[in-house]
């Protein structure tokens, strides 16, 4: 999701605000709020804004702004009422709802959200940041009315590419030129803005450590240390200097201790300003800094536009390019991203040998584990299971999960999501395709253990196309559940083929639609050969890559090396892998 408004945008808005009121007072409370804004004083500027509306009540460009204030201190409420009070003076400026929409989607409260951009499509079809916003929560909703028309908003995204969210479109099109010029757009708009450090003052690593930095908001009990903790306890402590800059505002906890007792050096940085995290991890003397987040919530690319390191790496969080200048390298594999899929990525390609995606082989199998009863599930039946996030579900993959429900006699489909008009919404889709409610059992929400525990209980896992199953994937491996998969043609969509290869079952992998369908019922039909696959995955597990942590850290440390080595060189970033000759 975008961040809130900030200092640059408040200020073009006061402006143009002073510009249309000439008004001495006035201009006078704006550019004291603006001063506050820069100095970082949130509430003297909303004083002085305060007084602004005093002046000239009737302005709704005051209120506006005084909604951007709070929603930086991220007080929506308060916000919401202020841009409320700014619709009820223009009722009929599109601004005004899409801005509503907005606070109420960053609030988390898309299903609040998604009338007022569905109002402004009505009025301004042509609004690109509303498009993108209406299809984030439509999709949130699986109101597939989102997939209507999608041509046109397609066309209505592409034709201003920098506006709106980069990862929703994601979920909703499978076309990897259209995500990087999205991306691409985002980067240079961004990098207008900022000024980049070109220069370091360091030694080559020849004969040091080489300093690593990790960057992200998710050093808790997260999807993405479910995956890492147990990368940050193997870095080679001989060769690498291991640095956490965490922008994350949640208490620690147990996976958070586990991190920081791993690493040399842990930072909390949620205060600073992006320009001060990138010139705490230049006066750190980093070699290398590794965002895990991109365009994912919470991300904070715009630090790396001013360099925190002499090499940048995208890694993990964000399964696309960032489109950034300033950033050197994506870390994928031969699988995610062949040698004619690079072209749609403005960084370089950091090649692992095996998977991109780190696991923890130290985690033990749940000792509880829930019966089917426990869980809604009819104790006989085949159990189709859905549990990417909802929003990744499109009426492509929905169809074929249908006809296989009615191919199958007793079975089921186990669909995770909490959200109530999510579960209205498909339990709509699977009535208009014949399909009656009790074939669908909803999984809700749960803590990690809980989640892992009951994946066994599954038979076969249904992969999404335009996003497939990521951190998902290997859970439903490691439980020893066949996930049935299509690879796409973009890197978000790529993922789960990359994982079953990488734990010795590409047999799992269906090139087409029917194919994809024709697995599904052969593995529900035939228990014989499920159970084989069960079987396989358990052994495979301990014995092929996508599970040994050691060697993928050993990798990847191999891989980190050679780039910094580049740089120290004095080359350009490349493509690379730990293969003898061109990559």
């Amino acid at each position: 999701m975008n961040k809130p408004l900030r200092k640059k945008s408040f200020v073009k808005g006061v402006k143009r605000g002073g510009e249309q009121n000439a008004l001495g007072p006035l201009d006078t409370f704006l550019h004291a709020s603006v001063q506050a804004i820069a100095e970082g004083d949130t509430e003297r500027a909303r004083g002085h804004l305060s007084n602004a509306i005093i002046l000239q009540p009737d302005n709704p460009l005051l209120h506006g702004q005084m909604a951007a204030l709070l929603i930086e201190e991220e007080d929506y409420d308060k916000a919401l009422l202020c841009l409320m009070e700014a619709l009820k003076l223009e009722p009929s400026n599109p601004k005004w709802f899409t801005s509503i929409g907005t606070l109420l989607l960053q609030a988390g409260r898309p299903s609040d959200a998604v009338g007022f951009f569905e109002a402004v499509y009505q009025l301004d079809p042509e609004n690109t940041l509303n498009v993108a916003r209406m299809i984030h929560t439509q999709m949130d909703e699986c109101n597939w009315v989102v997939h209507e028309d999608r041509k046109n908003k397609l066309r209505i995204l592409d034709n201003a590419p920098a506006e709106g969210d980069r990862f929703p479109t994601l979920l909703y099109v499978d076309d990897p030129a259209f995500q990087k010029k999205r991306s691409v757009a985002w980067g240079k708009k961004n990098a207008a803005m900022v000024k980049a450090t070109k220069k370091f003052d360091r030694i080559p690593t020849k004969d040091r450590k080489i300093r690593i930095g990790y960057f992200s908001n998710d050093f808790y009990q997260h999807a993405t240390m479910f995956l890492m903790v147990r990368h940050f306890e193997l870095h080679n402590k001989e060769k690498f200097e291991v640095f956490i800059y965490d922008y994350g505002a949640r208490p620690a906890d147990q996976t958070r201790h586990r991190v920081i007792d791993a690493v040399d050096c842990y930072r909390s940085v949620n205060d600073m300003k992006d320009v001060d995290v990138a010139a705490l991890a230049r006066a750190d003397g980093l070699d290398i800094a590794v965002d895990m987040k991109g365009f994912t919530k919470g991300g904070r690319l715009p630090l790396f536009a001013f360099r925190a390191a002499p090499v940048q790496i995208s890694y993990l969080g964000y399964p696309g390019t960032t489109g950034m200048p300033t950033m050197d390298y994506f870390l994928a594999d031969p699988v995610t991203v062949p040698k004619e899929g690079r072209r749609h990525f403005s960084e370089k390609i950091l090649y692992m040998p095996n998977c991109y995606q780190v696991n923890d082989n130290s985690r033990a199998h749940p000792e509880k584990k829930p019966t089917r009863a426990d869980m809604g599930l009819p104790e006989d039946a085949v159990v189709f299971c859905s549990f990417n996030n909802h929003n990744k579900v499109t009426p492509v993959e929905f169809d074929i999960w249908m006809d296989l429900l009615k191919d199958v006699d007793n079975s089921v489909l186990w669909f995770l999501t909490g959200e109530d008009k999510a579960r209205a919404n498909i339990l709509k889709e699977a009535a208009a395709r014949g399909v009656a409610a009790d074939r669908i059992v909803f999984a809700g929400r749960c803590s990690t253990p809980d989640h892992v525990a009951r994946l066994p209980l599954a038979d076969i896992f249904l992969d999404t196309f335009a996003c497939n199953a990521h951190t998902t994937a290997s859970e439903m491996l490691w439980s020893g559940v066949p996930v049935v998969t299509k690879p796409g043609e973009q890197f978000a969509a790529r993922v789960a083929a990359s994982i079953v290869t990488a734990v010795g079952c590409p047999e799992l992998i269906a090139e087409t639609d029917e194919e994809y369908r024709a697995l599904a019922l052969r593995l529900a039909t035939q228990p014989e050969e499920r159970q084989a696959l069960r079987e396989k995955l358990k052994a495979n597990i301990p014995t092929t890559p996508l599970y040994d942590t050691e060697q993928y850290v050993r990798d990847f440390e191999a891989l980190m090396e050679k780039a910094i080595q580049r740089y120290d060189d004095g080359l350009k970033p490349d493509h690379l892998s730990l293969a003898e000759g061109k990559v």
